[in-house]
């Protein structure tokens, strides 16, 4: 804060929570100051860890900057707002292009290319809205209401105004996909704080060259205490950015009232009383008003040549105009014509000299935005600077001590080329503490109970009584009124039908008894607060209860029970297991040949017939793989072993389905009849055997075919599904 002050002793880092005075000691404005910060920094702290890193009430008064269009208006609302702890208010619904905190016409739009637009129709998009917030300290010379008038209006005090500025950055286009948690680089980026730091020192003296050597003049070598400001006058890196400083924290500045006129001068409202608090010529000023503070530019550095009165030569001259200056227009005296931040050769070790051995250093590369400033201290007794040291007594490399800008997230608006539509709101909201009386389940929830299987509107009441707390955070609200009712289902409430209004008890309970009918397997019942007028208020509570039923209830089959592996619940199990004692499995019905009895060749040539009871499916693949047919019959006429039994599998030249799906045709080929009369000659008698895989058959429920032949009786069955068909017959080979 440019203040005529002695210094700054605030340093968090110590954790000081209160300054104390003693008596008849010196009053110094630090002390005074320090109080003030350390209580700002106590109150921003507790704030930003209460709400978090920005949030507003979500209730009365309802929090601010919600976004409103209509057409090529934006808006926010009236309300406040917390960003990292600091109180952001806004007085009244505003558009975004006529802030009080923003110049009439000044760009409060950001493009993807860091171009800036003022108005309010830039490039169709999806656009992020978001507030950046600052201090900005303000004078009596801003704000001439700070004088005491009764006391001839002295200047004794300084003020800090939390500033705010809604501003809208490009973040895609109108149908980008863009939501408050999207990572936003450009915004990250915009956003980012500044990396440069400064070092301050006084000059060292050069080591005596022997015990009898007296070291040349160094540290500070002023006749008066200074409070010396370093600032960045236009911002960017370390080999662009330049600097200017003042020994009296900036704080000598008068108002410009006038000028330049032909001559070169300007006029300000007062000189000064002398060229120590006043101005003088050889001396740099910068010409300065709000406009340029609250966007964040430099002001113009000019050299005084000459002071009359309150007439200031300054040159250049040319190029100044007042009129760029709108803004209660200002003089500010510097001590320096704003240097690069650039390194001085190696053998300076980068160390720059600012006036009577106080020297600075800049890092680099870094950032460096414009106001960027820090105080050093310098005192005539140590002759040196007050500046926190490390390790070997070497100054530290601090970061600014501001200007320190908060940002976040209002919402996200698209604009579609001629108007602005679709806001979405990214701010957080909380309730007040007084607010905080809520519902919680106590037990109850989750219930199970038996229902009357043969009446479904019959009430069963559940075991245990359902119940809530209500409480103010963590302790209970007795006599607050509870409203349970049923939300669905056909139960009651405490015998006394779907509703019931229950007082709490003094440990905040709510107790209340439900029924629930038996024909609804799941049903609900909520519990809300009432308030005075029995009006609902918050969140109700939803308890479940179910009934206790074998289709509810889940079931794992055994690797032993296959015939049950396709139930999961008990309900199913049970079903299974009745259908098979009860079993409505497809079955053969009828075949073409007498089991067990003579068949000729010619009656085979015609072909085996099996007729089902129902239309049946065949498996994909080959026929011959499911409906087999092989002779039988043993060697001893023809080979030398006596004891095998010769095998020979019977190709078919077709098996078919008929359209109706109730019957298989195996058709052996024609050539048979001659193969039986090739060497080795085939007995005339041999046991033809039939084999039909039924595990692969279905109907069109996909149940396979129950074809275990038992007993040689039809139809087939064992009351289970697959077992494989098997029949024979012999057959007369040359009949």
């Amino acid at each position: 804060m440019k203040a005529d002050t002695s210094r700054s002793s605030f340093d968090p880092a110590k954790h000081y929570r209160v300054v104390l005075r003693q008596q008849g000691r010196v009053d110094v404005d630090a002390d005074w100051n320090e109080q003030q910060e350390i209580a700002d920094l106590l109150r921003t702290a507790t704030t930003a860890n209460l709400v978090g890193a920005a949030g507003g009430p979500a209730t009365g008064p309802p929090a601010g900057f919600a976004l409103g269009v209509n057409a090529q208006d934006l808006r926010v609302s009236a309300g406040h707002y917390y960003v990292d702890g600091l109180l952001v208010q806004n007085e009244q619904d505003i558009s975004v292009w006529n802030q009080p905190d923003a110049p009439t016409g000044s760009p409060v739009v950001r493009l993807t290319d860091g171009s800036d637009v003022a108005g309010p129709t830039p490039l169709a998009g999806r656009y992020l809205v978001y507030l950046d917030v600052w201090d900005l300290h303000r004078t009596a010379l801003e704000d001439g209401t700070v004088r005491e008038v009764a006391l001839g209006g002295p200047d004794t005090t300084t003020r800090v105004k939390t500033v705010w500025q809604v501003k809208l950055l490009r973040v895609g286009d109108v149908n980008a996909t863009v939501n408050c948690t999207t990572d936003i680089p450009a915004f990250t980026a915009l956003t980012a704080g500044p990396t440069g730091v400064l070092e301050a020192r006084a000059e060292p003296a050069d080591d005596p060259s022997g015990p009898c050597v007296v070291p040349a003049g160094a540290g500070f070598r002023g006749l008066e205490n200074q409070h010396y400001r370093v600032e960045v006058h236009k911002g960017g890196n370390a080999g662009t950015a330049t600097f200017k400083w003042a020994r009296d924290n900036a704080s000598i500045v008068a108002s410009w009232d006038a000028g330049p006129d032909p001559e070169g001068a300007i006029t300000v409202a007062s000189p000064g009383r002398d060229s120590v608090t006043g101005f003088a010529p050889g001396m740099w000023v910068e010409l300065i008003d709000d406009t340029r503070e609250l966007l964040g530019k430099p002001g113009t550095l000019v050299q005084l040549t000459n002071v009359r009165g309150n007439r200031l030569t300054i040159t250049p001259a040319a190029g100044v105009n007042r009129a760029d200056f709108p803004l209660r227009p200002r003089v500010r005296r510097w001590d320096s014509d704003g240097a690069l931040l650039v390194d001085r050769p190696a053998a300076d070790g980068g160390w720059l000299a600012v006036e009577q051995g106080v020297q600075v250093r800049f890092a680099k590369p870094a950032s460096y935005p414009t106001g960027a400033y820090w105080l050093v201290p310098a005192r005539t007794l140590l002759a040196d600077v007050l500046w926190p040291r490390g390790a070997g007594n070497t100054p530290l490399a601090l970061p600014p001590r501001g200007i320190t800008h908060h940002f976040t997230k209002l919402g996200l608006v698209t604009f579609d080329g001629t108007a602005w539509k679709d806001p979405h709101d990214c701010r957080s909201l909380f309730p007040h503490l007084t607010q905080l009386v809520s519902v919680e389940p106590v037990s109850g929830d989750g219930q199970t109970v038996t229902p009357n299987a043969t009446n479904p509107a019959a009430l069963v009441p559940l075991p245990a009584p359902i119940v809530v707390a209500v409480t103010n955070g963590a302790l209970p609200v007795a006599g607050a009124k509870v409203r349970f009712v049923v939300h669905s289902g056909n139960g009651t409430i405490n015998n006394a039908g779907n509703t019931a209004d229950v007082t709490t008890d003094a440990q905040g309970l709510a107790v209340a008894n439900w029924s629930v009918d038996s024909g609804n397997a799941v049903q609900q019942a909520r519990a809300v607060r009432l308030d005075d007028g029995a009006n609902p208020v918050g969140v109700p509570f939803v308890f479940t209860a179910s009934l206790l039923t074998a289709a509810r209830t889940a079931y794992t089959p055994p690797a032993t029970c296959p015939d049950l592996a396709t139930a999961s619940t008990v309900q199913q199990a049970i079903d299974l297991l009745c259908a098979q004692s009860h079993p409505d499995r497809p079955k053969i019905k009828t075949i073409s040949w007498t089991h067990a009895a003579s068949m000729t060749m010619t009656e085979l040539l015609k072909g085996l017939r099996v007729t089902f009871d129902r239309a049946m499916t065949a498996p994909d693949g080959p026929g011959v793989a499911w409906f087999l047919v092989s002779f039988e019959y043993d060697r001893r006429g023809f080979e030398a072993d006596p004891n095998e039994i010769f095998v020979r599998r019977i190709n078919a030249e077709s098996i078919t389905f008929p359209t109706s799906r109730v019957s298989v045709l195996f058709k052996p080929f024609a050539s048979l009849k001659e193969w039986v009369n090739l060497q080795p000659v085939v007995p005339d008698d041999v046991l033809c055997r039939v084999v039909l895989k039924s595990h692969v058959l279905t109907d069109d429920s996909r149940v396979a075919l129950d074809g275990d032949f038992l007993g040689a009786l039809l139809p087939t069955g064992n009351g289970a599904s697959g077992g494989d068909f098997e029949s024979w017959f012999m057959l007369k080979t040359r009949a």
